[in-house]
């Protein structure tokens, strides 16, 4: 009996055979692939044309009823939707009318209370304000080796912060709040006089 090797193992044992092409344009032919299967994908889709401020006005209306969602509450999901609407609504208001949104006046207040007290003779930045006031839309959103896997947070409280600087941003751009900013304010602030 005559022993011969498959032909694909070049008599090397279980070792691959070499590539019959270059990698490099492996790579590209498989990119080239992926860019027209994506095009024709795209090519298909509804595209759809949104004011932003017609988004951010939608992102929190959504936050706002899972806000009031009752037993099945989603607080993380409300601190992440009435966050990009606060953001959006922020950036309008400077843009449109030159005002400064909720979060800068928030920064200014906090500073200047630090520096007023001044508690452990250390000054407070506005950018660390902002990044205590951001933390948990921010470490909702992005993942960081540095701070772990675990989340602490007080949901309802972050939640709370959120929608009211989102309402804030929004009222002082349209002069206006909708019947479920109204509700969220009525139940978190309690009626006043009267």
């Amino acid at each position: 009996m005559v022993r011969i090797p498959a032909c694909h193992a070049g008599g090397r044992g279980f070792e691959s055979r070499p590539l019959r092409q270059d990698p490099s344009k492996a790579r590209w032919r498989a990119s080239r692939i992926s860019v027209a299967v994506a095009f024709r994908q795209t090519a298909r889709m509804t595209i759809r044309a949104y004011y932003v401020e017609d988004a951010a006005l939608a992102q929190l209306d959504v936050a706002m009823r899972l806000y009031f969602g009752g037993e099945e509450k989603d607080l993380l999901s409300v601190i992440t939707l009435a966050g990009a609407a606060e953001e959006v609504f922020g950036k309008l208001l400077k843009a449109r009318k030159n005002l400064e949104p909720s979060l800068e006046t928030i920064k200014k207040a906090v500073v200047e209370m630090h520096q007023h007290i001044s508690l452990d003779g250390e000054p407070i930045t506005p950018r660390e304000v902002a990044d205590r006031a951001n933390r948990a839309r921010n470490r909702l959103k992005h993942w960081s080796a540095d701070e772990g896997d675990m989340l602490k947070l007080d949901p309802a409280e972050e939640a709370r912060d959120m929608l009211n600087r989102a309402m804030d941003n929004y009222w002082m751009l349209e002069q206006k709040l909708t019947s479920a900013m109204e509700r969220f304010y009525r139940e978190t602030h309690g009626r006043r006089g009267g």
